[in-house]
């Protein structure tokens, strides 16, 4: 009973359904059996008196009883036996055509005469019947069968029955029966509903269902307030939940739950993970176009068990860092302009100085190199490389470069922050660097129509790729074949360790770098750097 008071509103909703529902079809069940048991009983007796009746009407001694119109020792010796072997059998009687009683087994009535009236239709021709009539012993169930001559002519007719109270006592036994199993039943049902709320409670691990569900309410409001994103997915790699913070990432028109995690994921490392069952560090993933942190952890039952699932944390960095570009845009923006400033003003001592010496040409052509770099062309590169090491280097090399006449520009699309860099700032510029350098020495010796560098940095998460263009002469096939090696350069001694340089990062680091070039066209250099070679 204390069990029971100390169960919580939705288990007692619970146990009440289990109840009600085990009654409901205990009753039903056991009502259709009553019902079919008693309507077989009523047929069965039916049947016996009936066929009792059409047994006597045909005895030879019974035909030849009436014909001889007294009873007949025989007749009646042959009637006490059946009624005593018969007990559905409570009375049987035999008259004559004029309803005489020729046999009764209460010895008293016989010789009397049959008077209730439930004999006329017999004994005009009707076929056998069952009456339900009422005699001084009370109510009885009757079956009426006509007795026949050799010629077939209706002699008398035979009445078995059988009294309402025997039939009654019968079906009252059938219903103690039932009510009994109900009774049972019911108890069954109560005991097995208390052990399917304990084994509910079990499979629940201990909490009771409203507490589990309040939980889970609690859970859900949780997750949904999470600023991550919360991806989780069973052994198969079928995403089981997402959190509206992972919704928000992938878009609302996208659907999550259902779909495989290789598919939302190229990079996840899940097998990995459900393999091993060691968490994996936070990795940089672009995510329909959302830069965001990844880890993914293996989801267990217990905490030595193996990792039925993986739940993905996403944190979505795209917001921080734009905002992060645009306060690190501005800020190299005004290194940049105070840097151009800083060298407009050696600029014009340098043209000063051209002047007072009396050297106009050279002063005029130092002016016209120098307008190949804008200060816009210097906020677009401090705009589009968030580096302050590259976007340093590449606005020197630029100005170096217009110095000599050579027009070096970074690519339209180039973009680059630090978070997305796969090898040491250092590194880069040191590859940047040595290839700036050697384009910008390639268009200087020499005489070239067009003194053109074009530079491209594209930096993703998973991806570094560079690329220097330039217009100049192109590299021979005899010095192409060992132009890594170091000390091998078109340019004299102590020179040929740049492109030796550059190799030895793209090596350390596993990257790429292929070179196409045309005698008279210009080379480019391509350096490709991977997150899986990078590591």
């Amino acid at each position: 009973m204390s069990e029971k008071n100390g169960q919580n509103a939705l288990e007692r909703k619970l146990y009440r359904s289990f109840l009600l529902l085990s009654a409901l079809v205990i009753l039903l069940s056991l009502g259709l059996s009553l019902y079919l048991d008693l309507t077989r009983q009523r047929n069965q007796v039916d049947a016996s008196i009936s066929g009792s009746a059409a047994y006597v009407s045909e005895l030879p001694s019974v035909i030849a009883m009436l014909k001889a119109g007294y009873p007949s020792p025989n007749a009646t010796r042959s009637m006490d036996a059946l009624c005593d072997s018969i007990a559905d059998i409570s009375s049987a009687v035999i008259c004559d055509k004029s309803g005489l009683r020729f046999y009764h087994t209460d010895r008293q009535k016989t010789g009397e005469s049959y008077v209730d009236g439930e004999e006329r239709p017999i004994l005009e021709g009707a076929e056998p019947y069952i009456t339900t009539g009422y005699s001084t012993m009370g109510m009885q169930r009757r079956a009426f069968h006509a007795v026949r001559g050799e010629d077939g002519a209706i002699i008398g007719f035979v009445m078995v029955s059988v009294f309402s109270g025997v039939l009654t006592a019968r079906l009252r036994n059938i219903l103690v029966l039932h009510l009994a199993i109900m009774a049972v039943m019911l108890l069954v049902s109560f005991f097995l509903t208390h052990a399917i709320l304990r084994f509910l409670r079990r499979t629940l691990m201990g909490f009771r269902p409203e507490e589990l569900l309040s939980r889970y309410l609690r859970q859900d409001e949780v997750l949904g307030a999470v600023a991550e994103g919360l991806v989780a997915s069973d052994a198969a790699g079928k995403v089981l939940f997402a959190n509206p913070a992972a919704q928000a990432i992938f878009g609302e028109n996208t659907p999550l739950v259902g779909r495989s995690v290789g598919e939302l994921f190229p990079d996840s490392r899940q097998e990995e993970v459900l393999r091993t069952g060691k968490a994996e560090e936070r990795r940089s993933w672009i995510v329909d176009g959302h830069s965001v942190l990844a880890g993914q952890i293996p989801i267990r039952e217990r905490e030595n068990d193996a990792p039925q699932g993986v739940l993905t944390i996403l944190y979505d960095r795209t917001e921080m860092l734009h905002m992060s570009d645009e306060l690190f845009g501005a800020r190299s923006m005004i290194d940049a302009l105070r840097s151009y400033n800083h060298e407009f003003s050696n600029k014009l001592h340098v043209i000063l100085g051209y002047l007072e010496t009396g050297k106009t040409q050279e002063a005029i052509r130092f002016i016209v190199n120098s307008n190949l770099i804008s200060g816009q062309l210097i906020c677009q590169t401090a705009e589009a490389l968030r580096v302050s090491e590259l976007c340093a280097l590449m606005i020197g090399k630029m100005l170096h470069a217009a110095e000599r006449g050579i027009l070096l520009t970074l690519g339209e699309n180039s973009v680059c922050i630090e978070q997305d860099l796969l090898i040491p700032v250092e590194d880069m510029v040191t590859v940047m660097g040595n290839l700036l350098e050697n384009a910008i020495e390639e268009l200087s010796s020499g005489e070239h129509p067009v003194r053109e560098i074009e530079f491209e940095l594209y930096c993703r998460p998973d991806c570094n790729l560079l690329v220097c263009s330039d217009t100049g002469s192109g590299i021979s096939p005899q010095v192409r074949q060992h132009m890594f090696e170091k000390g091998v350069s078109t340019k004299g001694a102590y020179r040929g360790t740049g492109l030796n340089a550059v190799q030895t990062v793209v090596r350390r680091y596993g990257g790429k770098i292929d070179v196409e070039t045309e005698p008279g066209e210009g080379t480019s250099f391509t350096v490709t750097f991977t997150r899986e070679e990078a590591e």
